[in-house]
């Protein structure tokens, strides 16, 4: 329908020039009109036609070619804060500890529990130039813990340390317990009193033992 209105208007227009030059053949001036042919028009059209085809076209290609870089930059931006984000977090959560390190922290623990096991105290009940005293005290604490101590059964050590034979007895980690169990030795044993000494960690009673001061079986 749009090319026919336009090769009706090619058509009017020929005419009327054809008109105006006959109405002017007796002029010596020489006008000339140039009107397109209607083959010419919707060639015209035609042209202009693929060149706006070919320039959307373009147009669209631009545009697509702007977007497909627009997102290649944000996904690289993205990419590189994943990363950024990666690279903070990891070495907050990956610092190991040098193997030389390791060890000695746990030779040193193993030492620290030694050291807590065999360290302790003990009370001592005599200390003379006697070792016959000595025996004599040993083998009479002996008999009267078996009566008279109650919950525990403490180890009587005799041995002699310059310039005094002593007696030692019990083995404790705590020197609270110690002081406690030497209050009750007191009454048979007037010189009981704590004193630091290294203890046979299998004859230390539990947290849970009461020892106490019972009257003769």
């Amino acid at each position: 329908m749009r090319n026919q209105l336009k090769r009706s208007l090619a058509t009017t227009l020929w005419i009327v020039s054809l008109v105006f030059f006959s109405a002017c053949g007796g002029s010596n001036e020489l006008v000339l009109v140039q009107v397109p042919m209607p083959n010419e028009v919707e060639d015209t059209s035609l042209s202009n036609s693929s060149d706006t085809s070919v320039d959307t076209v373009s147009t669209l290609e631009n545009s697509a070619s702007i977007e497909n870089e627009n997102d290649a930059l944000s996904l690289q931006n993205e990419t590189k804060a994943v990363i950024v984000d990666w690279d903070d977090f990891y070495p907050a959560n990956q610092q190991e500890i040098p193997k030389e390190l390791s060890y000695s922290s746990v030779e040193e623990d193993q030492i620290i529990e030694e050291k807590d096991l065999y360290e302790g105290f003990r009370i001592q009940i005599y200390s003379g130039p006697s070792p016959a005293m000595a025996d004599t005290v040993s083998k009479r604490f002996r008999t009267w813990s078996v009566r008279y101590l109650s919950g525990y059964s403490p180890e009587t050590y005799t041995f002699f340390k310059a310039p005094y034979y002593r007696v030692h007895v019990g083995d404790f980690h705590e020197r609270d317990r110690a002081y406690n169990v030497s209050q009750i030795i007191k009454r048979s044993f007037p010189d009981a009193w704590v004193v630091y000494d290294r203890v046979n960690p299998w004859n230390v009673p539990a947290d849970s033992t009461i020892i106490r001061f019972q009257n003769a079986r």
